[in-house]
C-alpha cells in the first residue's frame, strides 16, 4: 500500500468496495467521496477529475501516514512506563483509528476479548537494555486480572525473537513460576543467565536494546476500565 501513488490507491479502493459492502454507519464518507467520483459498486479513474481534486488525493495519501503514529498514541494511555491499547478492535467510523492500526498490527481483538501493552523503558525512563538486570514485580492481591491467561514477550528492535539458551521468548501464569512467600511475584528480564532460584521466572532478553508486550486475554473490568495498572519495569542494582 505505500507503494501506490494516488492513482493505484483509490483505484484499488474502488474496486475493494464492490466486494466488500460498506456498513450504513459509512453513508456520510460515501456522500463525500461521491463528490471526488468514488462510488459503490463503480470503476474510478482519477484521470477524468479536477486537477484540484487530483491535488489534493495526491497529497492525501503522502499526508494521511503520518497520522497514524499520533493516532496510536492517543489510543495508547502511558502509565508507569507501559501503554495499554484499548480502543481497538471495534472502530464504526473512526476511520483514522482502523487506519492506524492496521498500519500497526493489522487486525486486533476487541478490548473484551484482549488488550495489549508494551514498554521500552524502565521505571527511570531509560531504554530497556540486555546489558542490565530488570524485576517486574506484582504484589499477590495485584496480578493481571484476567479470565483466560496474561503473558509477557520480549522482542529486538527489529521487532522478532532473540535466540535465548532455553528458548523462552514469553512468560505467564500457564509457565512454572516461582512465587515470593507473601504471594507476590518477581519476573527477570535479562540477558545473562540468573541464578537456579531465579531462573524458572527468566525471561531471556537480546544483548541490546529491547521491548516488552503484554498480553491479557479475556481481561476483568478493571483492566479494560483502566483502574488496574502494572508497574514500571525496575532495574536491578
Amino acid at each position: 500500500v505505500a507503494k501506490m501513488d494516488a492513482a493505484t490507491f483509490f483505484k484499488t479502493f474502488a474496486e475493494l468496495l464492490k466486494t466488500n459492502p460498506p456498513h450504513s454507519a459509512d453513508t456520510p464518507l460515501l456522500t463525500q467521496l461521491k463528490a471526488i467520483g468514488i462510488e459503490v459498486g463503480k470503476d474510478f479513474e482519477m484521470g477524468g477529475l479536477d486537477p484540484s481534486v487530483i491535488k489534493g488525493l495526491e497529497k492525501a495519501i503522502k499526508e494521511a501516514p503520518k497520522r497514524f503514529p499520533v493516532d496510536r498514541a492517543k489510543n495508547r494511555p502511558i502509565n508507569n512506563g507501559w501503554g495499554f491499547s484499548i480502543k481497538i478492535g471495534k472502530y464504526g467510523a473512526a476511520y483514522a483509528e482502523r487506519a492506524s492500526q492496521a498500519f500497526f498490527g493489522l487486525g486486533a481483538l476487541a478490548p473484551e476479548d484482549a488488550i495489549y501493552g508494551g514498554t521500552t523503558v524502565d521505571s527511570a525512563g531509560k531504554s530497556l537494555r540486555g546489558i542490565n538486570h530488570y524485576v517486574l514485580h506484582f504484589d499477590k492481591n495485584s496480578m493481571p486480572p484476567v479470565q483466560a491467561f496474561w503473558s509477557i514477550t520480549v522482542y529486538g528492535l527489529n521487532g522478532f525473537f532473540a535466540a535465548n539458551p532455553i528458548n523462552r521468548y514469553a512468560i505467564g501464569d500457564r509457565d512454572k513460576l516461582t512465587f515470593n512467600q507473601d504471594g507476590s511475584l518477581d519476573l527477570y528480564i535479562q540477558h545473562d543467565r540468573p541464578d537456579a532460584r531465579r531462573e524458572p521466572n527468566w525471561l531471556p532478553t537480546p544483548e541490546g536494546e529491547f521491548s516488552l508486550s503484554m498480553r491479557l486475554y479475556w481481561p476483568k473490568p478493571e483492566v479494560i476500565n483502566g483502574k488496574w495498572k502494572p508497574l514500571a519495569v525496575r532495574q536491578l542494582q
